[in-house]
């Protein structure tokens, strides 16, 4: 039974890994376009819009975060089949490489919200 326990808590530790992986990308991008939305009327009437480029940063930021650590559990995986390989190698390099393509795609859209930003600032009426 102590065996069991000790063997649970790795595994548990490799699911909160692949979810924070695969998740990052996607809370990076509501919480840019939330806290975005909600700032810019404040920073245009008083003139800080800067702020909205580093709430951007720091979305990437999470979205590189999440990149990392999928691209590092799908790196520790050997490499199988699978149709041959163990049920768990498989779906662990199955959501590490779907948490990378997920952070990649959100980094973009993030970047994409950011390009009007730049042109055409936050206070255009």
């Amino acid at each position: 039974m102590a065996s069991e326990a000790k063997a649970a808590v790795p595994e548990r530790r490799w699911n909160l890994l692949l979810w924070a992986g695969m998740l990052a990308g996607p809370f990076a991008w509501a919480l840019h376009q939330q806290v975005s939305y909600s700032l810019t009327q404040t920073l245009c009437l008083r003139g800080q819009q800067g702020f909205l480029h580093l709430v951007t940063v720091v979305a990437l930021l999470i979205c590189a975060g999440g990149a990392l650590i999928a691209w590092r559990l799908w790196s520790q995986m050997p490499e199988v089949s699978t149709e041959h390989g163990d049920n768990r190698s498989s779906r662990i390099r199955f959501m590490a490489l779907a948490g990378l393509v997920l952070c990649a795609f959100f980094a973009l859209v993030i970047f994409a919200q950011e390009i009007p930003n730049w042109f055409l600032g936050p206070c255009v009426h």
